[in-house]
Parts: structure tokens; C-alpha cells; sequence
């Protein structure tokens, strides 16, 4: 079986697995995994059509080591593979949630594994359009062709274009939320957050001087602003470490409040764009 097939075997499981979370959740972090192997598999098999020594890490000792999805797209790129910004986004998503689900015990948020799945399948759509023969949909099985569309309709419907990347609009507006949230609080006291672009990791020697972009490349903040919730990239502000990942026993803040699905404002704003109230009074 080749790259290709396995990659479409991967895709039908992952789709499987989406049927079977509607009356199990925890059926989704499988239904990520596969998807992403999918992707990581079709990422392959472009580079093996581009040349058959460039899917080996180590080009000079074919046939030990494959590359992964991190090494993937500086390869893709070296072998001028059409890949833009928002493909880079998609797979270093993918990458986040592999590593996410797999290596690290966290408590998966419902609708934001569903959000993210949204955004890889839409990439494993778009690439696969762009680099192989045919449709995607041409290799799903006919059980699962319902599920796909869905899929493919719920991105876009939720998925909108902001500050030059695809998003589901509700990060944004959780981004636009967390600005009001300037300090947490541990045992009482009141402490700073630590914008984008002001961690102190920066002036690490391993960074080698290196500036933060203009966005954060995870949650879109820009230079001097809050991370948005959840961001992978966001410094505790008390151990330094990752605020995602850290033990330190935060007080409650409406800053969590934000991490979690129940947060729905579609009334929150974006980059002056007008609520939903002010749409309806302007248009009334």
C-alpha cells in the first residue's frame, strides 16, 4: 500500500471516529490523531513525488528515518512546494495537537478539538486539490461522505480571515475578550500577564537575539498584547514557564472563563468591526 492509500485509510478512521464522538467526546482525540497522520502521510508522498531521497531525514543515509510533519515543511519549502502561510499554520496546528493529545495529560476542551480539527481537514482538503489526481472526497467511503461534507461546510461557516490567517471567528473574539483580562491573581495578589513579545525567554542566549514576529504565531496577539486563552506560547507570569501547562494555583479569574466552550459572545468585536448590536441599530 502506498503512502497515498495509507493516507486515505487514515482520513476515513479519522472521519469514523468523528461519527463515533457524537455520542462518545473522547472518540475526538482519535479522530485528530488520524486526521493528522493523514496529513503527515500526504506530505510525504508530495516530497516522493518531488524526488525519493527527500522523505528520508537524512538524505545522505536513505532507508533508516522518515521525516516528520516538523521537518516536513522547510523540506516542502527547500523543494519549492507551493505552501503559504495559512497551509504553515494548518500543519503546525497539527503538529501542536499531535503533541498535544499524545505526549501531555491535559483536559481536551470539546469545541476546541473540534475547532482545530476543522482547520486540519481543511488543509488536507485544500493540498490535496492542489498536489494530487482528483478530489478528496473521490477516496472516502461512501458511509462517511455525509460526515465529510458536513465537515467541510462547518469550516465554512465558523472559519473567517483574521489579521492575514484562517481562524474559527470564536478565537478571535476570545482574543479580543482576554484584553480586558490585564492580571491574574495567586493568593490574593494581583499579577501582571505577560504580553506577546515581552517574554523573558526572548533574551535567553538559545534565542540568539532573535525579535518576536508581529502576531504571535499561535494566537494571533500582536506586539504588546495578551496572548488569547489557551496559547501555547503565553509565560506564566509567577513560574515563567508555560501558563497552559504550569502548576501554579491561580486564583479564579474570568480570564479562565474564556478557555472554555461555554464562552459564545458572538458580540465581541473584531479589529473595529461592529457588534452584532451595533449591526443591528445600524441596519435598523
Amino acid at each position: 500500500m502506498s503512502l497515498l492509500e495509507n493516507g486515505y485509510d487514515s482520513f476515513a478512521e479519522s472521519l469514523a471516529y468523528v461519527e463515533r464522538a457524537a455520542t462518545d467526546p473522547t472518540r475526538w482525540k482519535f479522530a485528530v490523531l488520524n486526521l493528522v497522520h493523514a496529513v503527515e502521510l500526504l506530505l510525504k508522498q508530495r516530497l516522493l513525488n518531488e524526488h525519493e531521497l527527500l522523505i528520508w531525514q537524512d538524505v545522505d543515509r536513505p532507508g533508516k528515518l522518515t521525516v516528520g510533519l516538523e521537518r516536513a515543511i522547510p523540506r516542502l519549502l527547500s523543494a519549492r512546494v507551493g505552501i503559504d502561510a495559512a497551509d504553515k499554520q494548518a500543519i503546525e496546528t497539527a503538529i501542536r495537537w499531535r503533541n498535544k493529545i499524545t505526549h501531555y495529560e491535559v483536559d481536551l476542551v470539546l469545541e476546541e478539538v473540534r475547532e482545530n480539527y476543522l482547520l486540519i481537514f481543511e488543509f488536507l482538503d485544500k493540498f490535496h486539490g492542489a498536489h494530487f489526481a482528483g478530489s478528496l472526497s473521490d477516496h472516502i467511503p461512501d458511509e462517511h461522505v455525509q460526515t465529510a461534507m458536513d465537515m467541510a461546510e462547518s469550516f465554512r461557516r465558523e472559519f473567517i480571515v483574521f489579521r492575514g490567517r484562517e481562524m474559527h471567528r470564536m478565537w478571535a473574539r476570545r482574543l479580543v475578550a482576554a484584553q480586558r483580562v490585564q492580571v491574574l491573581v495567586l493568593a490574593g495578589v494581583e499579577v501582571s500577564r505577560t504580553p506577546w513579545g515581552q517574554e523573558k525567554w526572548w533574551a535567553a542566549d538559545y534565542m540568539e537575539g532573535r525579535a518576536p514576529a508581529d502576531f504571535c504565531r499561535d494566537c494571533a496577539a500582536a506586539l504588546g498584547e495578551q496572548h488569547g486563552p489557551g496559547c501555547v506560547l503565553e509565560e506564566c507570569p509567577n513560574c515563567e514557564g508555560q501558563l497552559i501547562t504550569c502548576e501554579c494555583d491561580w486564583d479564579d479569574s474570568d480570564y479562565w472563563a474564556l478557555w472554555g466552550d461555554e464562552y459564545t459572545d458572538e458580540n465581541e468585536p473584531l479589529d473595529g468591526e461592529p457588534s452584532a448590536d451595533e449591526a443591528a441599530r445600524t441596519n435598523g
